[in-house]
């Protein structure tokens, strides 16, 4: 197996540590073997945290950088490269000692150790000696090649047949061959086939210096890489040559391409836009941050004078506030909080504007409902501005108002009806009842009349109240307690009521006044000798839409006799109660009680059916 780690000298870790560059070394795998102090000091992170880790799982603001792709060439090609800090924004993230970022530049080379490929990483600061060295190389006497060497893009220098002459660091690194490797071949090898004539490009550039010259590259590995070409002829000993700038803009052109692709999709949503809004009927405006109408769509244009709307008549350039002030048809008496309203909205930031108002167009009387938004994304800010023609809605509002008002009377006088022809039946079987001979016959009477009287009840609140459909449920049995201990006499006792108000649909109310009824007058009949003592609970647990409602229902009395069993009684009474709660899906159950007896009787309160929506189209319309 190869090894992962470079054998060391005891002493070779201390002098890398004394020196003042950063070392770093990288095994085959891009995984740190050796992490200097320099490194440690610039970087903040311990050799100790780093070593063994991939360089960029470590530091992740290192993937897919130039850097990056500079420590894959020279582990597999083997090319060394150079970053310069002026052409790679992104390297090591480093600081100097007082806090400041360091501008280092980096110089990645192979080793080889023990048979396995290495990848050394020298990386020296260059913040405090930027300004020196280029003083210093101005004394050198390879001023140019020194610049040259260390300039960002490709550069190459050929003769007049196109055979490489010379080529920079940065033209080996481009092209993914070493610098000695290139000298002596034609410049085609790093251009791709089909390329212009290398001599006819400089006589181009030189009569067309406005227009860059763009070629398709090649690297060593065959990839493409777009290029701007700069050349210029010099002459040297008699000699002609041509040095060229490879500039590598394939990010360039990828961003350019998308750049007009985004400008062509832009340029696709705003006829769109426009063609979306010149469809709406609605009269639709922008506004910059003054007020000025700066588009509007195809019903605004459109519109004229005439239209009816505040505002109408205005055009792109004028001042919107200026137009609504100078209002005198229909609606001028909303024309100032309309102003106001959008003046805080320019200004301030305020809240979105709507106002209904009248308006008096070419047609006679209209309504309007104006909606203003603030759009600060657009390159003008301001904000968008829509009058609505609601003719027709407020036309069907009024329409609707009428029906309801008359199903509003309707329902109240046939709950009114019902109760008192269920009265009038109670009133009968009670004239029925004085008749009957036998005590169990008046009995019966007297039962059936008490739920009728229940029935009745209901309807009797309805139509005494606006909504028709539900019941305030905690009245209702208060009502009821008091009725029927007012008829039971002064020797039945006392029934107390504790009552949560809970709002019932009328579908889950009646049955529930029948059960409540039917377990009171059980309670009341059979109480024994001694006085009886009610106590009737109403609960509301859970809320919407998970409401219940909880009725509970105890006495004083002697109780049930022992293995009593609702489903099995033939009691009218508890089969009733049995069915109805089986009609509202309510459960009823025997509470455990030292004294008497205690039913409790749970249900979900249901959503109340809208029989005011229910009625068909052709009944609203007629």
């Amino acid at each position: 197996m190869e090894p992962t780690d470079v054998k060391r000298l005891p002493w070779q870790e201390s002098i890398l540590d004394a020196l003042d560059v950063g070392i770093v070394v990288l095994d085959r795998h891009g995984r740190v073997q050796f992490w200097n102090g320099w490194m440690e000091a610039a970087s903040g992170v311990p050799s100790t945290t780093i070593h063994g880790q991939e360089l960029v799982d470590a530091l992740p603001a290192l993937r897919d950088s130039r850097l990056h792709t500079a420590i894959r060439d020279v582990l597999d090609t083997g090319a060394p490269s150079v970053l310069s800090h002026t052409l790679n924004p992104v390297l090591f993230p480093l600081r100097c000692a007082d806090g400041r970022r360091m501008v280092h530049n980096v110089l990645i080379r192979p080793m080889t150790a023990n048979g396995a490929r290495y990848c050394v990483i020298q990386v020296t600061d260059v913040t405090a000696v930027v300004n020196r060295e280029r003083v210093l190389r101005e004394q050198r006497d390879a001023r140019y090649r020194a610049i040259v060497d260390t300039a960002p893009d490709a550069i190459v220098t050929t003769d007049t047949r196109g055979v490489l002459q010379w080529a920079n660091g940065a033209a080996a690194q481009q092209f993914g061959y070493r610098p000695n490797e290139l000298i002596g071949q034609s410049v085609s090898l790093v251009l791709a086939e089909g390329s212009p004539d290398w001599s006819s490009l400089v006589d181009r550039d030189a009569v067309d210096r406005q227009a860059p010259i763009e070629l398709i590259g090649r690297r060593r590995d065959g990839s493409r890489i777009d290029l701007e070409v700069s050349l210029a002829r010099w002459e040297s000993e008699g000699r002609s040559f041509i040095t060229g700038i490879l500039r590598d803009i394939t990010e360039r052109r990828r961003t350019r391409e998308e750049l007009k692709a985004n400008a062509l999709a832009m340029r696709q949503l705003a006829e769109q836009t426009k063609a979306t809004l010149d469809a709406l009927p609605a009269h639709i405006a922008v506004l910059d941050h003054g007020g000025h109408i700066i588009s509007v769509n195809k019903a605004w244009a459109e519109g004229g004078p005439g239209a009816g709307f505040l505002g109408d008549g205005s055009i792109i350039g004028d001042n919107y506030l200026e137009a609504c002030a100078s209002t005198q048809a229909g609606g001028a008496e909303h024309a100032d909080a309309l102003i106001e309203g959008l003046r805080g909205l320019l200004l301030l930031g305020g809240a979105p504007v709507s106002i209904e108002y009248p308006g008096l167009s070419a047609g006679g009387p209209r309504w309007y409902r104006c909606l203003a938004a603030p759009m600060a994304a657009g390159p003008f800010g301001g904000a968008v501005l829509m009058h609505i023609d609601i003719t027709e809605i407020k036309s069907m509002e009024a329409t609707l108002r009428k029906l309801v008002g008359q199903k509003s009377t309707l329902l109240r006088e046939v709950n009114h009806r019902v109760k008192n022809s269920l009265q009038l039946v109670s009133s009968l079987l009670t004239l029925q009842t004085m008749s009957l001979p036998g005590a169990t016959e008046r009995a019966h009477f007297q039962d059936a009349r008490a739920r009728i009287d229940a029935i009745a009840r209901v309807h009797s609140r309805l139509y005494q109240t606006e909504q028709f459909q539900t019941i305030e449920f905690g009245s209702y049995l208060n009502e009821l307690c008091t009725d029927l201990s007012r008829a039971s006499g002064a020797t039945l006792g006392a029934i107390a009521v504790k009552a949560d108000r809970i709002d019932l649909p009328i579908d889950q109310a009646a049955p529930l006044g029948l059960i409540a009824n039917e377990l009171i007058t059980n309670a009341i009949k059979h109480r024994g000798a001694e006085p009886a003592n009610i106590l009737v609970e109403l609960r509301k647990t859970g809320a919407p839409p998970e409401m219940a409602a909880e009725l509970i229902v105890s006495d004083q009395g002697p109780g049930l006799p022992d293995g009593f069993d609702m489903r099995k009684t033939r009691s009218l009474g508890m089969r009733l109660i049995t069915s109805l709660t089986g009609q509202i899906d309510a459960t009823v159950s025997r509470l455990p009680v030292e004294r008497g007896t205690s039913f409790r009787i749970v249900l979900t309160v249901g959503e109340p059916r809208n029989t005011m929506l229910e009625d068909s189209p052709a009944e609203i319309n007629g």
